[in-house]
């Protein structure tokens, strides 16, 4: 008996995504819902086959490297909208300088959200080990 609940306890380890990917799951799990009771039509196919994926493959590594590359992805933005200001600066184009602005109050908070969405994150991992 202790054998097959070895067996049980090994597999549901080894299937389990940790935290994260219940959040996840979670939050996939609740789009389908809404999509279901607001617009049935829309995104519903992609939605489950999200779920359906982070079902069969989420691990909790896994998303926290996808987080760290789209940190570093946001950061490269964020220092290039940082150049183009600069260069719009020195052109002295009104123009080229306020969307310049723009676009760097939009890299920074593509920036901030990245790095806020790792600290969630690691905030799961640490209540999981309470």
């Amino acid at each position: 008996m202790s054998k097959y609940f070895f067996i049980f306890s090994l597999l549901f380890v080894l299937g389990y995504g940790g935290p994260i990917c219940d959040f996840k799951i979670n939050n996939v799990s609740s789009q389908i819902d809404y999509a279901l009771k607001k617009n049935p039509n829309q995104n519903l196919s992609e939605l489950k086959k999200n779920l359906q994926e982070l079902e069969k493959n989420c691990k909790d590594s896994d998303v926290l490297k996808d987080i760290n590359q789209n940190i570093e992805m946001t950061q490269n933005n964020l220092e290039q909208a940082k150049i183009n200001l600069s260069d719009a600066q020195i052109k002295g184009n009104i123009h080229q300088i306020r969307q310049a602005q723009i676009d760097l109050k939009i890299a920074n908070l593509q920036y901030i959200a990245a790095k806020q969405e790792l600290l969630r994150m690691k905030d799961l991992l640490k209540e999981n080990k309470k």
